[in-house]
């Protein structure tokens, strides 16, 4: 029996676990990430975990949070950080999504366009499913006692 590609089930949004990096231009560096998106009617919004190299400790993270839109295959969001004083750092991310949903390629900048600027590309990891699973578990507490 041949595969059907119609009856494949595809990915309906962006919310999954993600894994990607974003490159400087005119820089070999590249910084790898990992992101925790959540898509409820075209609104995205996630957090996204990097090594944070602002730091000498050997084992620090960064993390910031994200907020933007998927319309259609464009992908637009915001990342927002903190800075050592506590004031936010915002970068836009601008790409494009395949029609699996399970690849985000682009270009990121600063508001500034005397600020560095630079390229990006994430892949899934896992969908949906497990993204509930683990922020149902998160949220239901250490002890798994159920509330209410």
């Amino acid at each position: 029996m041949a595969d059907n590609p119609q009856r494949r089930r595809l990915p309906r949004d962006l919310s999954g676990l993600w894994t990607g990096y974003y490159a400087y231009d005119l820089t070999d560096e590249a910084i790898m990430f990992t992101a925790w998106i959540k898509e409820d009617g075209g609104k995205v919004t996630g957090t996204v975990l990097e090594e944070n190299f602002s730091t000498e400790a050997l084992d620090g993270e960064f993390e910031a949070t994200i907020h933007g839109f998927r319309h259609g295959l464009d992908v637009r969001f915001t990342k927002v950080a903190l800075d050592e004083e506590g004031e936010p750092i915002l970068l836009r991310y601008h790409g494009d999504t395949d029609a699996d949903c399970c690849l985000i390629s682009g270009v990121w900048f600063f508001d500034d366009p005397s600020d560095w600027t630079g390229t990006f590309m994430m892949t899934r990891i896992s969908g949906d499913l497990k993204t509930r699973v683990t922020a149902s578990a998160s949220q239901s507490g250490d002890d798994g006692a159920d509330e209410g």
